[in-house]
C-alpha cells in the first residue's frame, strides 16, 4: 500500500494547490453520468472476455486461469442487467442464458465458438437497448470508456503487469482491450489537432509493441509498470481533446462529496425491492471509491471508516473481495469469516446500503464536507 498511499496523498496535495486547473474542463462523465458509464463498461468488459476467449482458441482448455476469466462475466452483468431487465426482460433473459451457455461450453470443452457468438450478439443488443445513441456519440463518454478499459482490472495496463506475474490470460485480455481502446480512439480522433493525434497514436504504438501477439505461452520478463505510463499520457491528452475530467480521483474531496449522492439512488432501489438496480448503482459507487485512490487515502486517514466502507461494498457487490491474503491458513480462516459476514449483510441489502451511506458520509466529513 505504500506507493499507492504516497500517490494518494500527493494527489490530494496537488488538488489543493491546483483547484483552478481542475475547473478547466467543462465535462466530468464519471460525476455527471456515473451509472451509464458503469453500465457501458460492464458490457465492454463482457465483450472483451468473449473476444479474449475467441482469440485464445484451444489454449482456453490448457490453462485453468481461463475459468476465472469466464467467472468474471457474472460481475460484468451485475453492472447493467437490472436496467436491462426493466427495459427488455426478454433480452435480459437472453443475455443471462447466453452467458450460461458460454460457461457450460467451457466446462464441457465443446461448442464454445458458437456460444461466444450468441453471447456477443445478445450483449450487443443489450448495449443498443440501454445506452442511448446520443450518449454513445458523446466524445466524453467514449473517452471515459477508454479510461476504464485502460486502467481497469482487466485493462491494458493491468494485463501487461499480470502477464509478468505469469497470469497468461491477463495478457490476452490486455491485447484485446488495446484493440478496443484503439477502435474507440478512432471514433473521437477527428476532434484532436495534429499534435494531439500524434501523441495518442505514438503511445498506442508503444503499447502495441508490448502486445505483439494475441497470446503468450510463458510469463513476460520486463517492467510491470511499462504499459501504465503511456496509458496515463493518453488519458491526459484525451482530457484536453474532449474537454472532460477523466480522473475522478484527482480531486478526492469532490469525489468523496459526490459518492453519497450517487449511492442515494441505490438505497432507494433496495428499499423498493429492486435489488438489481440497487446493485448496479452500488457497483458504480464502490468501483470509484476503491479504484480512484480515495479508498487508499481513507485507509490511511480514517482506517475504521475505510474498513467499514470496503466490507459493505464487498458484501453488496463483490468488488474488492478477492485480495490475496499473505497469512496462510490464518488468512483462509479470515476469508471464511468474511464470507459468513457477507451472507449476513446480503440478507438485508437495504440496511447494508444505509450503513454504506453512513460510512461514505463519514469519508466526506474527512474532507470537511
Amino acid at each position: 500500500m505504500g506507493s499507492k498511499l504516497r500517490y494518494a496523498i500527493a494527489t490530494v496535495v496537488a488538488a489543493a494547490l491546483t483547484s483552478v486547473a481542475l475547473a478547466q474542463y467543462s465535462g466530468a462523465p464519471f460525476f455527471t453520468q456515473p451509472l451509464v458509464q458503469s453500465q457501458a463498461f460492464g458490457i465492454e468488459m463482457a465483450l472483451q472476455r468473449l473476444a479474449a476467449l475467441e482469440v485464445a482458441g484451444d489454449l482456453v482448455q490448457e490453462d485453468d486461469d481461463w475459468g476465472e476469466v469466464i467467472e468474471g462475466l457474472e460481475a460484468d452483468l451485475g453492472r447493467f442487467l437490472g436496467t436491462l431487465a426493466a427495459t427488455d426482460a426478454e433480452l435480459a433473459g437472453a443475455v443471462e442464458g447466453a452467458v450460461e451457455e458460454v460457461e457450460e461450453a467451457y466446462e464441457s470443452g465443446t461448442g464454445l465458438a458458437d456460444a461466444i457468438a450468441e453471447a456477443r450478439e445478445a450483449l450487443t443488443a443489450a448495449s443498443a437497448a440501454i445506452i442511448p445513441a446520443d450518449v454513445k456519440a458523446d466524445p466524453a463518454f467514449v473517452a471515459g470508456l477508454i479510461t476504464d478499459m485502460s486502467l481497469g482490472e482487466i485493462g491494458v495496463g493491468e494485463g501487461y503487469e499480470e502477464a509478468i506475474e505469469d497470469e497468461l490470460p491477463a495478457y490476452t485480455l490486455g491485447y484485446v482491450a488495446l484493440e478496443r481502446v484503439t477502435a474507440l480512439w478512432n471514433e473521437i480522433a477527428g476532434g484532436a489537432n495534429d499534435q494531439q493525434r500524434a501523441d495518442v497514436e505514438e503511445m498506442l504504438a508503444f503499447i502495441g509493441a508490448l502486445y505483439p501477439t494475441p497470446t503468450i505461452d510463458e510469463a513476460i520478463v520486463g517492467n510491470p509498470e511499462e504499459a501504465e505510463a503511456p496509458v496515463h499520457r493518453i488519458i491526459g491528452v484525451l482530457e484536453t481533446i474532449v474537454d472532460a475530467e477523466l480522473y475522478p480521483g484527482r480531486d478526492m474531496a469532490t469525489l468523496a462529496g459526490n459518492l453519497p449522492e450517487q449511492l442515494a439512488g441505490a438505497c432507494e432501489a433496495y428499499q423498493a425491492g429492486d435489488d438489481a438496480l440497487g446493485k448496479e448503482i452500488t457497483i458504480a459507487v464502490g468501483y470509484r471509491y476503491l479504484n480512484a485512490d480515495l479508498g487508499d487515502f481513507m485507509e490511511f486517514m480514517a482506517p475504521e471508516v475505510h474498513e467499514e466502507a470496503a466490507e459493505l461494498i464487498a458484501a453488496l457487490t463483490g468488488l474488492g473481495g478477492e485480495e490475496e491474503d499473505e497469512e496462510g491458513e490464518e488468512g483462509e480462516e479470515d476469508e471464511d469469516e468474511a464470507e459468513e459476514e457477507e451472507h449476513v449483510e446480503l440478507a438485508d441489502p437495504a440496511a447494508a446500503c444505509d450503513e454504506l451511506m453512513e460510512a461514505l458520509q463519514e469519508a466526506r466529513a474527512v474532507f470537511g464536507g
